[in-house]
């Protein structure tokens, strides 16, 4: 449990799998623990760094789905399937145009990967990070994000605790006029966020979004 209603899991990363930070993968379990409507399998974002040969780590919001409730509650040694990776919104050494990763509550999982690599690897490629989040509650990564932007100076976190205002967009864009969006969260705000960097000018083809349903 990295916050109250997030979940960390780890599988041993099987040899030869090779994955850029910012991609996804699909997890299946053998069996169900009773019926889910949307099978055995979900479609994550990798957490961990690609510099990491040991394990592949993915975190999740909890939820009363079969496969949620399986899925945490399976022995340590159980077997799962695996495939990808998945994504071509990524981060690499050869990378330069600025990223600004814009998550709303659990969405900062697909940048934890990207910022945990930049970090790691001391990229000077621009990463600003606008994160919100209620800050009522510990949040997930919180901790390690803010070391994270400590030790590298081309990552900048800004934290809100209810919503983020139009100006926070506005100067990351202004600061960033030619850098690569990547929102993810909820459909509502990650819809609204999107209508706002339209306003603002952003070009359609340099956004992207993930949208997390909760299933």
């Amino acid at each position: 449990m990295i916050a109250p209603d997030v979940i960390e899991i780890s599988v041993s990363r099987p040899p030869g799998f090779d994955f850029d930070a910012g991609q996804h993968v699909q997890l299946g379990v053998l069996a169900l623990d009773g019926r889910d409507p949307h099978g055995r399998s979900r479609v994550f974002s990798i957490t961990s760094s690609p510099n990491d040969r040991d394990i592949l780590a993915v975190a999740f919001r909890r939820s009363p789905s079969a496969y949620k409730r399986t899925l945490a509650g399976l022995a340590f040694g159980s077997t799962v399937r695996l495939s990808g990776p998945y994504g071509h919104v990524t981060l690499t050494r050869k990378s330069d145009r600025p990223r600004v990763l814009v998550a709303f509550g659990v969405g900062i999982t697909p940048h934890v990967s990207m910022i945990r690599f930049a970090s790691e690897e001391a990229l000077d490629v621009p990463i600003a990070v606008l994160h919100v989040a209620n800050h009522e509650r510990r949040v997930a990564y919180a901790d390690e994000l803010t070391r994270c932007a400590a030790e590298n100076p081309a990552i900048r976190l800004l934290a809100r605790s209810s919503s983020l205002a139009l100006a926070d967009l506005e100067r990351a864009r202004d600061e960033h006029p030619h850098a690569i969006w990547y929102l993810s969260g909820p459909p509502t705000r990650v819809g609204s966020a999107v209508a706002d960097l339209r306003g603002l000018g952003v070009p359609e083809r340099d956004i992207f979004t993930e949208e997390f349903i909760g299933y």
